[in-house]
């Protein structure tokens, strides 16, 4: 994604620009769809490659355009969904699957809608492609649709995308390949080979730099591959060994005119995101589970947990003790958000499957009437998980925070949650003592190395404690 302040004077695409003349005359690979209605280009065929069998698995196409990859999916075995926000690009799109097997057609829906709110729930796709989409969308857009797609995307899914022109090859490769021609060959090649349309609808052209960056910064593992298609040219042996050598690694990166990705969401992994993913592994959240999240801060759990998908989630934002809760509000991200106090929680008895809390304990005049109440609303054998810093902790703080009120033992935790009637089944910490230098920044996942090393066993950063509401 470019820097802060890069390209901010580019505007929205308004759809009405992606007309029928559009999709039929400058968009790449009109040729051949005007040519044959069975027939797709070639990048399209190879980001499908990429992504393996497609057999029943459930296939989104964000930008489907003329519906080609949409089509060739379903002939491929897929349930597949193609969304796109230009009218044009849905009426082509439904002249193209006339032309299929009813049957294959069943498998195929075709939605008008924006990528940056994709209507779909949480993990509902096994594979996700943006083909020639992502230079059509404003560096905020782009954040936005990412995030989308990561909330769609199955846990183990992943992103296919092509997206072209490639930005090093107009800048490097492009000027060295018309020096060539014109000093060795005699031959001048075309000053510019953009298209009509590019200059008014390509308003975030990628490097294979700025793409990797792009994906990584939103939450992806990447992995950028150089592209070039040359249909219509048949080029001699002696120019085919040029351009295998040309086109391969690392040189294909400044002489390939496009770019192909595949992206796994893979988060690094800071503190509150490990606090956050650890905090869910000790839960164990099913399909209908009620959850109450008490002092989430920044919000990660809540959205980790609307990830799973179908788990109802309750974030309460501790108050003054005695104010009254605000009413439920459903946040934009699905979850409801509440502020109110938590020694009086607004709830009925045995509410939640779960309870927990990061680091709320710490902040608490009074933590062992804080975990009573909180365990009044716990269903039976309903869990509990607190997450507190711990007192035997001697090692760096990578963000400096002020000193809290409460900080406890892992004897000291267990005690507190067994006063309140709870059956405590694990104490545990997370992020050891290491001596990281406080200006670090970076992904602490390394650190799950030592966990289980008899010196830093009970010396983590963070305590953990998973306890269960034990049966009346």
């Amino acid at each position: 994604m470019p820097k802060k302040g890069e390209n901010e004077d580019r505007k929205k695409v308004p759809s009405s620009l992606y007309t029928r003349e559009y999709f039929t005359t400058d968009c790449d690979g009109y040729d051949t769809f005007m040519e044959s209605a069975g027939s797709i280009p070639e990048r399209i065929r190879e980001a499908m490659d990429m992504a393996g069998d497609l057999k029943d698995r459930w296939v989104l196409d964000l930008g489907c355009g003329r519906g080609e990859l949409v089509r060739e999916a379903a002939l491929r075995g897929a349930n597949v969904i193609g969304i796109d926000y230009a009218d044009a690009a849905i009426e082509l799109a439904r002249e193209l699957l006339r032309e299929i097997d009813p049957g294959v057609r069943s498998k195929i829906e075709l939605l008008k809608a924006d990528a940056g709110c994709i209507p779909f729930s949480s993990g509902s796709f096994d594979v996700v492609f943006m083909v020639d989409v992502y230079e059509h969308l404003t560096p905020g857009e782009i954040e936005i649709v990412l995030e989308q797609i990561k909330r769609v995307l199955k846990p183990e899914g992943f992103l296919i995308i092509h997206t072209g022109p490639n930005t090093w090859f107009y800048k490097v490769g492009y000027p060295i390949v018309k020096t060539c021609y014109r000093l060795f060959l005699r031959r001048e090649l075309p000053r510019d080979l953009r298209g009509a349309y590019d200059d008014i609808m390509h308003v975030n052209e990628q490097s294979p730099l700025s793409l990797h960056r792009g994906l990584q910064e939103a939450g992806y593992r990447a992995r950028i591959l150089p592209r070039s298609y040359l249909h219509g040219i048949n080029p001699n042996a002696a120019e085919r060994a040029i351009m295998k050598l040309l086109f391969s690694k690392p040189a294909g990166y400044f002489f390939c005119t496009s770019l192909l990705a595949t992206a796994h969401p893979h988060e690094r992994l800071g503190e509150q995101r490990i606090m956050a993913g650890h905090t869910v592994g000790m839960m164990k959240p099913a399909s209908g589970y009620k959850v109450l999240a008490i002092g989430e801060r920044e919000g990660i759990l809540s959205n980790r947990l609307l990830r799973i998908g179908k788990i109802d989630t309750t974030w309460l934002e501790p108050s003054s003790p005695g104010n009254p809760a605000t009413a439920l509000n459903t946040t934009d991200g699905g979850f409801k958000s509440i502020s109110g106090d938590c020694y009086n929680l607004p709830f009925e008895d045995s509410t939640f499957d779960s309870v927990c809390a990061q680091l709320t304990l710490d902040e608490l005049g009074d933590p062992s009437r804080a975990v009573a109440e909180w365990a009044r609303v716990l269903r039976n054998n309903g869990t509990m998980v607190l997450v507190t810093r711990n007192r035997l902790f001697t090692g760096m703080e990578l963000r400096p925070e002020p000193r809290p009120r409460n900080r406890f033992s892992p004897r000291e935790l267990a005690e507190l949650a067994r006063g309140a009637g709870l059956d405590v089944k694990e104490v545990s910490t997370l992020i050891p003592d290491l001596k990281i230098p406080r200006i670090y920044r970076g992904d602490l996942s390394f650190s799950f190395l030592f966990e289980k090393m008899p010196y830093f066993r009970n010396r983590g950063k963070l305590l953990f404690l998973t306890a269960v509401a034990e049966s009346e």
